[in-house]
């Protein structure tokens, strides 16, 4: 095998071996939680905050209204007790009857609208669960594909890191050194194909005479654009 085919070989699986670089690099910042879950999880506890705060507040409501009518009622029990016969207080406990009344009424007021606002936080708590639940379903789904996708990949490139070791074992010092040299310089591609006398790097023309030696591997012919090696094969 030529030279310039050895070289060129080596292209491709460096070439590979950087895109699944790539890729794996890209897989890797996939895994983990996305900002997706975990903003959904925010929202969960969010609502939760929200429906415990409101729950609590109508237990503290409700103990309220119930102190407030049995005070109405022990009110309520001594007016009409018959032991109530002066008009002076008789008159206080109508009064203060009324004003517990009034207050009660305030209270239930409340109560109901905190039961109507506590029942939508608990509907906005399920759907957010429910949604939680998809997220994090479609989640796991998805890490577990770029888990198998993670391996191969990292299979692939200890495959390619053998052929590579083994394509540079067949190659001499200098031209491994000028490999190299230019694929540092041209962006990690160092040979390109010729085909119909176009260099395949930089689509120019090859001298037809050039060309003509490329086809016929003889030798190391470099493009007079993109200065990569040409291979015509």
């Amino acid at each position: 095998m030529s030279v310039v085919r050895d070289l060129y070989q080596l292209q491709l699986v460096d070439s590979e071996s950087q895109q699944k670089g790539n890729q794996l690099e890209e897989v890797n910042s996939s895994l983990g939680e996305t900002a997706e879950l975990v903003r959904a999880r925010s929202d969960v506890e969010e609502s939760k905050e929200k429906v415990g705060k409101l729950r609590s507040q109508l237990r503290a409501l409700d103990l309220d209204v119930a102190s407030v009518s049995s005070k109405l009622k022990k009110n309520q029990d001594r007016m009409y007790s018959g032991k109530v016969r002066n008009p002076k207080e008789l008159n206080n406990l109508q009064e203060e009857a009324a004003a517990l009344g009034r207050r009660r009424d305030e209270l239930e007021d409340g109560q109901l609208d905190l039961m109507i606002e506590t029942v939508e936080e608990e509907a906005e708590l399920a759907e957010r669960e429910a949604r939680l639940v998809q997220i994090e379903a479609n989640w796991r789904a998805d890490q577990a594909a770029l888990e198998d996708e993670k391996v191969e990949l990292e299979l692939r490139l200890l495959e390619l890191e053998e052929d590579r070791n083994g394509i540079r074992a067949r190659i001499g010092a200098a031209e491994l050194a000028d490999y190299d040299d230019l694929s540092q310089r041209l962006g990690g591609v160092a040979v390109v194909r010729m085909k119909h006398g176009v260099c395949q790097g930089c689509r120019v023309d090859v001298a037809t005479g050039v060309a003509r030696a490329v086809e016929r591997g003889e030798g190391l012919h470099y493009c007079m654009i993109c200065s990569r090696l040409l291979y015509g094969g």
